[in-house]
């Protein structure tokens, strides 16, 4: 299990649990939503562009912490939720997106699952069985030894990644962090550990990675929250039940609510900004919050007028949008060894079908037959871009080189292709080697008339991407949303002076502080938003 680095540690708190109620609320803005003559057009005072965590959660801020119930939210699917969607596979509900709640500690996450009763369960991460190309290999082989030598390198990596930013020190690629801790991947079952614990979590190769950035996302997320458990969400009614039970709590949510509603173009100004969608549709809002993912930014898929800045068009160019696929098969009957996980180090290709997951074991769905797999970068480009039989056939290969040539073929066979899809573009963002805090702080700037006065900027920016410590998370999304909601809420109703309501939240979020939290045998600490 990896041990915690001597990087920055934080105190946290949970502070839409304990936080203190604001006595003296501002005078807010009540519900005032009109439509002009033509029924396609709609004035608002805030317009939140989707409803992914980020959007529910600062409509749920605006309207049950500042007071403001003038808002609409502008949706694109025919359902609230963003990247958190499922679907059934056999009568098994199955998660596309975000499936782990990612350290239970402080997580806000883990508050709203159980505020709202997410049925979950613990994943263990030594659970795992282990196949190389020439078959099943078990415990205590070459590639087993390749992944707890990682796991001592890791902390190695970790120390230099908080002495070169403590000194200041330019950041390096994972990959060159990785090397100067003594960690040089050659063999298949080398190349294999390097994936479990670098791509499969990031949704892209060390490589592609930054050093610093990337460490300190790992220790905020499991080492400063207090816990490093992970458990999967096994709900039936899917994991987006934890912005469903958010949106409930709006007054007349369903009346603010436009779905089925592409965005094509924004206008901004230093008055306020407009978007217009595919069917025609027209909203005009005093300011708006736009929370697509850096996907949807890094394309043309939404064009701006003005433009974006350059500096912020940089921003997004630079980032890193990762793809995380994960690829489902519902059998007849169970042929795999009764583990939550196996590892498979293909012998010719790195990241070539390596990790797979039952979820026909006790307390996630046992009796649905479902095994599934993962791919990362490349090689979910490559499968987004073929046939679902293509795909089948491949993964039925890799199978049948693993369990034999009798196994049978699945009765149903199930994956997303994010990278493609023009709402998403992506699964999750990641800290992208060469990419500076200034550079991530850009994504988040607020933008409006050409003065560059604050009273001017009327259109905000949030979402998972926009988050230093939790890129890529789900509390990165919900703190990005609820510390957006204050900020516009500021502009809008203090011409920008920052409010006690506003500081608490971005303390909240900032310094979080530790529960002490014990684990209660050997799980490995993970889990990205995606898996």
């Amino acid at each position: 299990m990896r041990t915690p680095s001597p990087l920055l540690a934080f105190s946290l708190s949970l502070s839409f649990l304990t936080g203190p109620t604001f006595a003296q609320k501002p005078t807010g803005i009540t519900s005032k939503t009109t439509s002009k003559q033509d029924p396609r057009s709609y004035n608002t005072t805030v317009l939140i562009l989707g409803a992914g965590m980020t959007g529910i959660t600062a409509a749920r801020s605006l309207a049950n912490e500042l007071n403001i119930t003038d808002f609409l939210v502008v949706e694109a699917r025919n359902e609230i939720g963003g990247r958190m969607q499922n679907t059934k596979i056999g009568d098994t509900t199955i998660e596309y997106g975000a499936n782990w709640i990612q350290s239970l500690g402080t997580n806000p996450i883990w508050a709203l699952a159980k505020k709202y009763n997410v049925k979950n369960t613990p994943s263990v991460w030594t659970n795992i069985d282990y196949f190389t190309g020439d078959g099943w290999e078990g415990p205590g082989g070459k590639l087993q030894e390749a992944m707890e030598r990682y796991e001592e390198v890791f902390p190695v990596a970790a120390i230099e990644a908080g002495r070169r930013e403590q000194l200041g020190l330019p950041d390096l690629s994972m990959r060159a962090g990785l090397r100067l801790a003594g960690w040089k991947p050659l063999t298949p079952e080398e190349l294999a550990a390097d994936y479990f614990f670098h791509d499969w979590e990031m949704g892209e190769t060390p490589v592609e990675s930054g050093f610093i950035g990337t460490i300190n996302s790992h220790n905020e997320t499991f080492i400063e929250s207090g816990s490093d458990q992970n458990n999967l969400c096994v709900d039936p009614r899917g994991f987006k039940q934890i912005i469903v039970g958010q949106a409930s709590e709006i007054d007349d949510f369903e009346g603010k609510l436009h779905l089925n509603k592409v965005v094509e173009t924004i206008e901004y100004s230093g008055q306020g900004v407009t978007a217009k969608t595919k069917d025609g549709t027209t909203f005009y809002a005093d300011y708006a919050l736009c929370t697509f993912s850096l996907g949807v930014l890094q394309h043309d898929n939404v064009k701006f007028a003005p433009p974006l800045p350059e500096w912020k068009q940089e921003a997004y160019a630079q980032g890193h949008m990762s793809t995380y696929t994960k690829i489902f098969a519902r059998f007849p009957y169970k042929f795999w060894n009764s583990t939550q996980f196996t590892v498979y180090a293909d012998l010719d290709e790195r990241g070539y079908w390596p990790v797979w997951q039952s979820l026909d074991e006790e307390g996630f769905a046992p009796g649905s037959h479902i095994y599934f797999a993962t791919l990362t970068s490349d090689q979910a480009f490559r499968a987004e871009k073929k046939t679902d039989e293509d795909v089948q056939a491949e993964f039925m290969s890799v199978l049948r080189r693993m369990y034999g040539p009798n196994i049978p073929d699945p009765i149903e066979f199930k994956f997303p292709r994010w990278t493609l899809d023009p709402l998403f573009r992506g699964s999750f963002s990641a800290w992208g080697a060469g990419v500076t805090q200034k550079q991530q702080d850009d994504m988040r700037e607020a933008i409006g008339g050409s003065s560059n006065s604050d009273l001017e900027k009327r259109l905000f920016f949030a979402g998972e991407h926009t988050s230093r410590n939790w890129f890529g998370y789900l509390q990165g999304a919900y703190w990005e949303g609820r510390v957006a909601a204050h900020n516009l809420a500021d502009c809008l109703l203090r011409k920008c002076v920052e409010q006690p309501a506003t500081a608490f939240v971005k303390r909240s979020m900032e310094s979080q502080e530790s529960k002490g939290w014990k684990q209660d045998g050997p799980q490995r600490a993970r889990r990205r938003m995606w898996a």
